[in-house]
C-alpha cells in the first residue's frame, strides 16, 4: 500500500471532490460531533479537516503521506505514524475521532469490522466519531447509464465519475471489493477514448490521469451499501446514524456514519 499512497500523493493537487472533502463535509464533521472543544483524533491526514477541534492528532501509516500532504505541526495538531487498528492512544481516551473514506481504502469486510473493534476500544465512555462514506447504492447503476450521465454533463468532477465507475465494477464481489486495477480496467471499458471524455466534459487529460496510478497497484477498495456499513457498526457500537454532508456531486451516496460509543 505504501506504492499506492506515495502514487496518489504525487498527484494529489489534481483530486478534488467527493475525494478531497468539500466546505459541506467539513461543516458536516464538526456539526455532527460538536467539536469545537474536542481534541480530535484523524484517520489519515487530510488537510480540509486538519483544523477541526481544539486540538488534533492525525494518525497515518505513511510517513510521506505525512511529509507530502499533512499541512504541518503547529500548537494544536500534529501527525504521527500509526497503526489505525492499534491506534497509539491509551484504551477508551479518545473524545472524538473522524476520518475521511476510510472504510473503504482497507477493503474487505473483515478488516473494516477489525476498524470498528478499534474506533471502539478508543473512545472515552460517550465519546463520538464519524466516517464518511463512499457507499454503493443498492441497485447497482449500469455502466451505459453512468457514460451517457458523464457524456451529457451530469457529473461534476471527474472523480465522482471515478467512484462512479467503480461502484459498477463491484458486482457480486465478496464484501463489496475490487482491486484498483479492475477500477481503471472498467473506467477503460466504458470511456476507451480520453480525448473525448475530455472534450465533452471540459476536465483535462491530466486530470482525467489520475486514475493511471491504479495501474500495477496491488491495493484493494471497497464500496459497500450503506446498510451493510450500519450491520457492521453496530456489532460495535448501540448508537448508529447516517447523517448528510451536503448537496456535492456524489453526496448523497457519501454522508457520515456516527457511531456514539456506549456508556461504560
Amino acid at each position: 500500500m505504501t506504492q499506492h499512497w506515495n502514487a496518489i500523493r504525487k498527484h494529489w493537487q489534481l483530486l478534488g471532490s467527493p475525494l478531497r472533502p468539500p466546505v459541506e463535509v467539513v461543516q458536516a464533521y464538526d456539526r455532527e460531533l460538536e467539536l469545537a472543544c474536542s481534541h480530535v483524533v484523524m484517520l489519515g491526514v487530510t488537510p480540509e479537516l486538519a483544523g477541526l477541534g481544539a486540538a488534533m492528532t492525525s494518525v497515518d501509516e505513511s510517513p510521506d503521506m505525512i511529509a507530502g500532504i499533512w499541512p504541518g505541526d503547529t500548537d494544536t495538531r500534529k501527525a504521527v505514524r500509526g497503526d489505525w487498528f492499534d491506534l497509539p492512544f491509551d484504551e477508551a481516551g479518545i473524545d472524538a475521532l473522524i476520518g475521511d473514506g476510510c472504510l473503504s481504502v482497507i477493503g474487505a469486510a473483515d478488516l473494516r469490522r477489525r476498524l470498528f473493534a478499534s474506533l471502539a476500544r478508543a473512545l472515552k465512555a460517550d465519546g463520538r466519531a464519524a466516517i464518511r462514506l463512499y457507499a454503493s447504492p443498492e441497485t447497482r447503476d449500469d455502466p451505459k447509464d453512468v457514460r451517457s450521465l458523464a457524456l451529457s454533463g451530469g457529473v461534476s468532477t471527474f472523480h465522482e465519475l471515478k467512484w462512479r465507475v467503480a461502484m459498477t465494477a463491484i458486482g457480486g464481489a465478496p464484501d463489496y471489493t475490487i482491486p484498483v486495477t479492475g477500477i481503471l480496467e472498467q473506467f477503460d471499458k466504458i470511456f476507451p477514448d480520453r480525448e473525448e471524455l475530455s472534450a465533452l466534459t471540459g476536465w483535462e487529460l491530466p486530470v482525467i490521469g489520475t486514475i493511471d496510478v491504479y495501474r500495477n497497484s496491488s491495493a484493494i477498495y471497497s464500496f459497500a451499501p450503506a446498510a451493510a456499513l450500519i450491520g457492521e457498526a453496530r456489532t460495535f457500537f448501540d448508537d448508529v446514524l447516517l447523517a448528510s454532508t451536503g448537496t456535492y456531486g456524489l453526496a448523497e451516496r457519501c454522508p457520515l456514519l456516527v457511531l456514539r460509543a456506549p456508556r461504560r
